[in-house]
């Protein structure tokens, strides 16, 4: 699909850790964004991108700082966020990027909230050139710098200051948009995860029989962060006692359960490639939230990216987890998905997958439902937002 391109761009610098590039989940959602954006109107300045990875046409340019990387790679880095939080040694751009920038002349700059040694250069730019400034949100930034507790207060005072400064301020969520709004005392605008537009759909037909006669084959892909390593190890025992098999796409891991039920698929080059292999070698597709506490405000604000790869695959999806994650909040809401919340509800659910195939055909169905995460329209939403900034 192509967009529709306005006349005319403004010239945006971006500056994150997630620069637009074709791996690694919130690298994806800006590398789909800005896709067809003109490469002569957008620099990106941010971490080195990964060697296999598709960029896009436009300039990039690394930003390191050494001694700043190697203490936040290190057993010290609360104590760097402590410093952070205190507005110590919080980074600018060097010299010689500036210069760079200087000569691209941006109209704008637009930051990820996530890291602060990218995105307290990019406010810093900002402010002391006085142009406007947009700045994305996809977690909790406290939680990501991971400050000590008695200092985490002083980080959420300096981004509120960050986050005010921004004159357009976009979420992953509706419901981090309004989380956000009180912690930071600003409103913001949400922008929802987009899908691929090269995922194949499963032919319906194959929901009809099960890949193995012997078993259910639930598929997971991503990242095992976000409590999803958790959420896993969880229902092992719920898969053992309903004889289902998950196929984790990706290299063992050591902090996964060892158990016969699990099998590690191994990576693909490209997110593609492996939702093709899912749409061949699975019969459904898990989202695994963590039950445990720890994870309960990152689930109540974050919207998984996955879930909208998942619904471009047309197969039934369970989502599995406590109430409050907003995955599961928002199958439930819009009567999607298989929402399950205890461990007798996924058996329940999985026995089901396995016997009945009119319950798999479907469940397909619900996959036509939603359109908050079609691409088009998530694409214009963005392009309004930018040109609504120099209005």
């Amino acid at each position: 699909m192509t967009y529709a391109i306005p006349s005319s761009f403004p010239k945006i610098l971006f500056i994150a850790d997630e620069i637009p590039q074709s791996v690694n989940a919130g690298s994806i959602q800006f590398y789909r964004l800005f896709k067809n954006y003109p490469s002569d109107k957008l620099l990106v300045i941010g971490r080195a991108s990964v060697p296999y990875a598709k960029t896009l046409r436009c300039s990039y340019y690394t930003l390191k700082y050494p001694l700043l990387d190697r203490l936040r790679k290190s057993r010290f880095s609360s104590y760097l966020a402590d410093l952070h939080s205190l507005g110590l040694f919080l980074p600018t751009l060097p010299q010689q990027l500036k210069k760079v920038i200087n000569e691209f002349e941006p109209d704008m700059v637009i930051s990820l909230m996530q890291l602060i040694t990218f995105y307290y250069p990019a406010y810093h730019y900002a402010k002391h050139q006085h142009i406007p400034f947009i700045l994305f949100c996809h977690d909790d930034a406290e939680d990501f710098a991971k400050p000590h507790k008695f200092l985490k207060e002083h980080l959420t005072t300096l981004n509120a200051k960050i986050y005010h400064s921004a004159k357009k301020r976009i979420c992953i969520s509706p419901e981090m948009a309004k989380t956000w709004e009180e912690k930071y005392k600003a409103e913001s605008d949400f922008l929802y995860p987009t899908a691929s537009e090269n995922i194949k759909a499963r032919a319906a037909e194959k929901a009809k029989t099960l890949i193995n006669d012997n078993h259910l084959t639930i598929g997971y892909a991503g990242s095992l962060a976000y409590g999803y390593r958790e959420g896993i190890n969880e229902i092992v025992p719920v898969l053992e006692n309903t004889n289902s098999k998950l196929k984790i796409y990706r290299s063992n891991d050591p902090g996964i359960i060892s158990s016969s039920v699990i099998e590690f698929a191994g990576f693909a080059k490209t997110p593609e490639e492996t939702w093709n292999r899912i749409t061949e070698e699975c019969d459904v597709v898990l989202l695994p939230y963590s039950k445990e506490k720890k994870f309960e405000n990152l689930y109540r604000t974050h919207f998984p990216s996955k879930l909208p790869e998942y619904l471009e695959l047309k197969m039934p999806i369970i989502v599995n987890g406590p109430s409050y994650a907003n995955g599961l909040r928002y199958g439930k809401t819009n009567n999607m998905f298989f929402n399950t919340t205890s461990n007798s509800e996924l058996e329940d659910i999985l026995k089901k997958l396995a016997s009945n195939t009119e319950l798999r055909i479907k469940s397909i169905e619900t996959s036509n439902k939603s359109h908050d995460f079609e691409p088009e329209l998530i694409i214009k939403k963005f392009y309004s937002i930018i040109n609504k900034v120099l209005q």
